[in-house]
């Protein structure tokens, strides 16, 4: 297939690699002009080299760019693995691009593909708008460890995705199934963003860890280190308000656990949810967080965060572990995180109900 992947950061950068190494032909898409080592690399090169355990092949890229022009219009699948702070800015700059055949799979989504229907409206091609999908989170756990080049820790089994409109998530698997593997249906995008894990695990993750990361030189890691059993306690009481925020807008409320267990393994029953967790852990132990000032709370608090109180502040649930740890992780980097989050308004509507029925006209929610 012809995919652009739209991001070059440690996400959109495995992903190339990786698909690329699978025989597909590849674009890369950068849209800040801010100077970067590993992108002027790959420009350079118009190759990538994925580092595996003990195995490494560099692989060819198609095109890399900074002119969506060049690479967006003639893809077939564009994969969005960008942050999700800049959807809006993303929707004016690749909109006139886009083309009715594609497929547009956004992630994490955060209900970003609103963003992009409503540019697409207001420059007129509302009736030729691609097929928008969402995911929960990156299908891989990696890094950039040189210019030009990745490591791939692990790779997720499976999938949750839901599409905008709702009704055609089943074709959207068919389509990304050749890139993602198992994709599993979920409802609507709100359920999607949701079960994004890491609203739960890397807020929690870096807020009540501020000392021991400040303190470790770059060698914190997280899912090893950062999770006692105090911590758990809040991670669950926080999973917790998430799962009665779905059960109230009439979805499946999954615990961060469960839907964990779902994306990693292909037999998600076969071992205990501590023994799931140490094995997860463990394969990732090499991914060192260096700062609190990073994409996990920079993004996952005002955007997943932001979204889940934004949500109950409208249906009169109130959500005092997300407040306590949005309020806490802003003054951590001298942030206004309810200022910066994705509310109900940002998204272009005056209630939940507006929104919900939006995403999914023919379930009617009512909150």
């Amino acid at each position: 297939m012809n995919i652009t992947i739209v991001g070059s950061g440690h996400g959109g950068s495995t992903a190339a690699a990786c698909l690329a190494r699978d025989g597909h032909q590849v674009s890369m898409l950068k849209l800040s002009n801010q100077p970067n080592e590993h992108f002027a690399r790959l420009e350079e090169t118009k190759c990538i080299t994925l580092k595996e355990g003990e195995k490494e092949q560099t692989v060819p890229l198609h095109a890399v760019t900074r002119n969506p022009a060049e690479v967006i219009p003639h893809a077939d699948i564009i994969l969005i693995y960008y942050v999700s702070n800049y959807h809006k800015s993303l929707a004016s700059a690749l909109a006139p691009h886009l083309q009715k055949h594609q497929t547009v799979y956004i992630c994490p989504g955060y209900l970003g593909s609103i963003f992009f229907l409503h540019e697409l409206k207001r420059i007129g091609r509302t009736g030729d708008a691609p097929l928008f999908a969402e995911g929960e989170t990156l299908p891989y756990s990696c890094r950039i460890t040189n210019p030009g080049e990745v490591t791939l820790y692990s790779v997720n089994y499976g999938h949750p995705i839901a599409t905008i409109p709702a009704d055609r998530v089943q074709e959207a698997c068919r389509t990304l199934k050749p890139i993602l593997g198992n994709c599993i249906p979920r409802e609507h995008i709100a359920e999607v963003a949701l079960h994004n894990p890491n609203l739960i695990m890397h807020t929690v993750g870096i807020a009540l860890n501020a000392a021991y990361i400040e303190n470790s030189d770059g060698q914190f890691s997280m899912y090893t280190e950062g999770f006692t059993p105090s911590t758990w306690k809040v991670a669950n009481e926080l999973d917790q308000e998430k799962m009665d925020m779905l059960e109230k807008i009439g979805s499946k409320p999954r615990s961060y656990i469960e839907e964990f267990k779902v994306r990693t393994f292909t037999d998600p029953d076969a071992q205990s949810d501590d023994e799931a967790f140490a094995f997860y852990a463990d394969s990732v132990k090499d991914l060192h967080t260096k700062s609190v000032n990073n994409r996990y709370i920079t993004e996952d608090v005002p955007m997943g965060l932001g979204l889940l109180h934004s949500l109950g502040k409208h249906i009169g649930m109130p959500t005092p572990v997300a407040d306590s740890i949005i309020t806490l992780a802003g003054t951590m980097v001298g942030d206004d995180y309810f200022v910066e989050a994705r509310t109900i308004e940002e998204l272009g509507f005056s209630t939940a109900e507006e929104l919900l029925t939006f995403i999914s006209p023919n379930k009617m929610t009512k909150v």
